[in-house]
């Protein structure tokens, strides 16, 4: 195992580093010995063949350290796992190597936790592979590309479940699984993942790993992984290889009342989206006289006539200040990303949750850490976030706490021993029925195989399922027993708007977190009633538009800003409730329905129900996810999948997307898309 974990190592480099970018000379061998050769300055003969040789083949102006190529070396004749700081390019390596191999890689599947990882990654191998790869990202763009022999499918685990890539799959070799942020697969009883989240990104893990020839898992801050289970014959590459040099300082005791940003870029780390707004509820920052005079008019605009104009989102961005967290609309997050990337964009700072700072590769100088993380591994990946890799005119990363136990919690090396759930024969999660299905596991009390052979029974008895094709559609078990319950109810309502209700609030009623957003209490105005209106199934009859159900919120109950805040946050979590959560309805209904179990007339309201969500986030076409998952608005997405529709003999959804530019139609959609595919 090439283990170049070596602290004493790394001491001397970051010795190094730091007289690099304060500007001292640093000799050739002292360079070369601690693998920091891209900094060299030498350009004598002998200097320029060694760079020559380690010369990127995606990039020329990029070269490469002396443990890249080895990993590209060993890469070439087996498996690879790879732990690596963040700055050391792991990412990188898996495109560097299919740069390499392009010739014999014809099926690649690259597996990202989340859709802003995805969404960089394709704009990368758009980049670099347009011309040789088609790219996929949904079960849409396989199915419109099937045919095509090379492809580069970048996927969130939950979409490999699909039908159409479970059917690739199966018929067609994967000849390079890469497997970014494996440490995902570890499972935490206190982490906010859900547990079918955590089995299903394992149950995905197990499926890809025999159906690939080459495999690829990359992770930071790993110190050993075992693979005992699985039996995967790879090569582990552990280092400690830091390129970028950051210095940490301890600020005075933080006080919001008299916080401040200044215009330089920065990234402000909160624990959760909650904090970042009790931190801006006590802050006094957009009173803040001193105005930023380069906020982007179109996008305020279009935000006040498409959302609200008192949207506190819209009023910080006219501030140069950027919120960015998970609940945070994609297409408002994209934006951001975007604008604070450039050298003389509208976002100077960005208030951020870990979403940002695990889910893409923005790069920044400076990062306030203002709560706590998550332990030392969180800690350490905050950090190694932080300095971009510029060899040519390197900047130190500046990392400001203001909690000397945050201080104390940094230390860049102690490293963790990843515990892959699938990797585990014990039956450690909430879901233990689920556990033993999907990754093969046993329990030592038999509690749980209990309730599967009761789930077995019944299912064949009164449905002629069988508990197979339960776990070929991948379904969670504890979501389909609570369907069974109902079944009888839930199936026959006459009205969409109850089927909607009992799948909140009895099939998902653990995910429903989001209800308590539409609670009176949460408001300051007074009306009789539990519950404000249905704004969930408002929403879905709107087609994901959100201007008529905050009208209609406005109208009904005249709230004053704070409640008008409040209620488009919460829309926003319905719009993510809708897309994950209610979306697991669709593969109980389409086994049900394979035994022919619905009706037309009998169960109409409940088969109306299952289309109404299942083409909330997909149209017919395809399109709608893909552009969606660009960050595209919803108020855009039919109008462009029209559009782009007709250029059926160009291939590829962003050279379709590219024929818009310039046209009347171009120039009537909104400032976010019309950014987005001018990009492109």
């Amino acid at each position: 195992m090439p283990n170049k974990f070596d602290p004493n190592m790394n001491e001397l480099r970051s010795y190094f580093l730091k007289g690099i970018y304060s500007g001292q000379v640093i000799s050739e061998a002292e360079l070369s010995i601690t693998d920091l050769s891209i900094y060299s300055q030498n350009s004598t003969f002998f200097s320029r063949f060694s760079n020559a040789i380690k010369q990127s083949l995606l990039d020329e102006k990029i070269i490469l350290t002396n443990e890249q190529i080895e990993c590209l070396n060993i890469l070439n004749d087996n498996n690879l796992f790879l732990s690596a700081p963040t700055s050391f390019g792991k990412t990188f390596i898996a495109l560097e190597f299919i740069a390499r191999n392009r010739h014999i890689l014809d099926n690649i599947i690259f597996v990202v936790p989340t859709i802003s990882l995805m969404n960089e990654l394709r704009k990368k191998c758009f980049n670099f592979f347009n011309e040789e790869y088609i790219l996929i990202t949904s079960d849409a763009e396989l199915d419109q590309y099937n045919d095509v022999t090379k492809k580069i499918m970048i996927v969130v685990p939950e979409r490999i479940s699909s039908k159409k890539f479970k059917e690739y799959i199966s018929k067609t070799n994967i000849d390079l699984l890469v497997y970014d942020e494996i440490y995902k697969l570890k499972y935490e009883a206190k982490q906010r993942e859900t547990n079918s989240r955590i089995i299903k990104m394992n149950s995905i893990y197990k499926y890809l790993i025999k159906k690939s020839r080459k495999i690829l898992l990359l992770g930071p801050f790993i110190k050993d992984v075992d693979f005992s289970r699985s039996d995967i014959k790879i090569v582990k590459f552990i280092t400690n290889l830091n390129l970028v040099y950051n210095e940490i300082e301890l600020k005075p005791n933080k006080s919001t009342a008299n916080f401040k940003f200044s215009n330089d870029k920065k990234f402000v780390y909160f624990k959760s989206p909650s904090s970042i707004r009790s931190f801006i509820n006590k802050t006094d920052l957009i009173n803040d006289e001193d105005n930023f005079n380069k906020f982007d008019g179109d996008i305020i605009d279009w935000i006040s006539e498409n959302i609200h104009p008192e949207w506190y989102y819209s009023i910080y961005l006219k501030k140069g200040i950027g919120i960015h967290h998970g609940k945070t609309p994609l297409f408002l997050r994209k934006y951001i990303e975007n604008e604070y990337s450039k050298p003389d964009g509208s976002i100077h700072t960005i208030l951020c949750t870990s979403t940002l700072m695990e889910g893409i590769n923005t790069p920044t100088n400076k990062l306030i850490i203002y709560d706590p993380p998550r332990g030392t591994f969180e800690l350490n990946n905050l950090i190694g976030r932080v300095g971009r890799l510029n060899p040519k005119s390197p900047q130190i990363g500046k990392i400001y706490i203001y909690d000397k136990d945050v201080l104390d919690l940094y230390n860049p090396a102690q490293w963790i021993d990843l515990k892959i759930l699938y990797e585990t024969d014990e039956v450690i999660t909430n879901s233990p029925e689920d556990e033993i299905l999907y990754l093969d596991k046993s329990s030592s009390d038999g509690v749980p195989e209990n309730t599967i052979q009761e789930l077995k029974e019944s299912l064949a008895d009164k449905f002629g399922i069988d508990l197979s094709e339960v776990i070929d559609s991948e379904i969670e078990i504890s979501l389909l027993i609570e369907f069974i319950n109902i079944y009888d109810e839930i199936t026959t309502y006459e009205k969409e708007w109850d089927v909607i209700r009992d799948i909140k609030f009895k099939l998902l009623r653990r995910d429903a977190s989001f209800v308590r957003g539409l609670e009176i209490k949460n408001y300051s105005f007074n009306y009789q009633g539990s519950h404000i209106f249905d704004a969930v199934y408002s929403l879905m009859i709107n087609g994901g538009i959100l201007k008529p159900v905050i009208d209609k919120f406005v109208n009904k109950y005249t709230p004053n800003v704070d409640d008008i805040n409040k209620f488009i946050d919460t829309l926003f979590q319905i719009d993510e409730f809708i897309k994950f959560k209610m979306m697991k309805i669709i593969g109980i209904y389409e086994l049900f329905n394979s035994k022919n179990l619905f009706h037309k007339s009998n169960n109409r309201a409940f088969i109306q129900s299952v289309y109404m969500i299942e083409n909330y986030f997909d149209s017919t076409d395809g399109y709608e996810r893909i552009l969606s998952d660009l960050g595209i608005p919803q108020e855009d997405i039919v109008k462009i999948a029209s559009e782009i529709s007709k250029f059926k003999e160009i291939v590829g959804t962003e050279n379709k997307l590219k024929q818009t530019v310039g046209k009347e139609f171009f120039n009537n959609l909104s400032p976010f898309s019309r950014r987005i595919i001018q990009s492109l």
